[in-house]
């Protein structure tokens, strides 16, 4: 937690999450993104409009694109413009694109609470509206430096490797380190991305940048390890889809790779394809072991580790005293609570 937070007077300080919702106050520009990424839904082609309406329109946290802002405005930028309004929409929008294509690739029917694109629109419009937002998302970053446009380039070349190690390699070959640099590469990506952005653009100098990028890839990996934990011991009604996804699609999640590796004989289902008459007992019995089990203590200890590391980053990159942060440091700091108080 962020010592900027301490009362030495004992009185209850707001929880994280109630301070994650004061941060969105400090980023109204957060609608003027909304309205930019609309703005790319132009097509005579009509189911073009129609499936980014559709999963833009589930909501979300948007924490990519509120990290961009937040970043920007902790570290001194006296205005959104136009250049930091663009890359925060389309960061959002390579975001989008791989809930798309994840989606397909999962076969997943539900996203938010509601049916998925994949499963309301196909595959065929939904593969190709993830690709028609790509190119959108491109479109925008290429008006800003070459800085910024290799940044991007580079976060989804990373969020493709990401996918392509959890999919191509068998579970059984999987590691702690292979999960982590699954987690690094297709969700801290964009995490990492957003916050350099933020700094990029401000004009911070290279020291500063270093760090806001170690801290949004900290950040990143926290929020997957902590999605992994949640597929666990959260219920629907939360997590809007159903729980233990990720025992039934045999995913490398941390989860999956610290279990198989505690020795557990019940673990060893998870090398061997899905039975589909017994599968849901086997997810079933496998959430129940797992939210007793010392697995799931590692993992939140893991979370810990690479919030802590963010903590650690963050702080050097507005200054090292938290004793005098600006309103947007103090939010900065509040996301990586927020994230925690999920799971712990």
């Amino acid at each position: 937690m962020t010592p900027a937070l301490t009362n030495p007077d004992g009185i209850s300080q707001p929880s994280a999450k109630e301070r994650f919702a004061h941060a969105l106050a400090l980023v109204p520009e957060i609608a003027a993104v909304e309205a930019r990424i609309r703005s790319t839904f132009k097509s005579d082609v009509a189911i073009m409009r129609e499936i980014p309406e559709y999963l833009l329109s589930l909501g979300g946290k948007r924490i990519r694109p509120i990290l961009a802002l937040l970043c920007s405005k902790a570290l001194g930028a006296q205005e959104i413009t136009d250049d930091i309004i663009d890359i925060a929409a389309g960061i959002e929008l390579i975001h989008m694109a791989t809930l798309m294509h994840d989606d397909i690739i999962d076969q997943s029917p539900i996203r938010r609470h509601k049916p998925s694109a994949y499963a309301k629109y196909g595959t065929p419009g939904t593969l190709l509206s993830g690709d028609f937002l790509l190119t959108r998302a491109f479109g925008l970053c290429s008006r800003l430096d070459r800085e910024i446009i290799e940044a991007t380039e580079q976060a989804c070349i990373e969020l493709v490797e990401g996918e392509t190690l959890e999919i191509a390699v068998p579970l059984g070959e999987h590691t702690a380190s292979s999960s982590l640099t699954i987690a690094t590469r297709k969700t801290a990506s964009l995490f990492r991305l957003a916050a350099f952005c933020g700094a990029s653009l401000t004009d911070s100098p290279d020291a500063v940048k270093d760090h806001m990028t170690k801290f949004g890839e900290s950040l990143g990996i926290a929020f997957q390890i902590i999605d992994d934990i949640l597929d666990v011991t959260s219920d629907e009604a939360t997590l809007g889809k159903r729980p233990g996804i990720d025992i039934a699609e045999r995913k490398p999640s941390l989860i999956n790779i610290l279990w198989i590796a505690s020795g557990d004989p019940a673990a060893k289902r998870l090398l061997t394809p899905p039975d589909p008459l017994t599968e849901q007992a086997f997810v079933e019995e496998s959430l129940t072991k797992l939210r007793e089990s010392a697995v799931l203590t590692e993992a939140k200890n893991a979370a810990r580790r690479h919030a802590d590391v963010a903590t650690k980053n963050l702080a050097e990159a507005l200054g090292g005293d938290l004793s005098n942060l600006t309103p947007e440091g103090e939010a900065l700091f509040a996301v990586i609570d927020f994230a925690l108080e999920r799971v712990l």
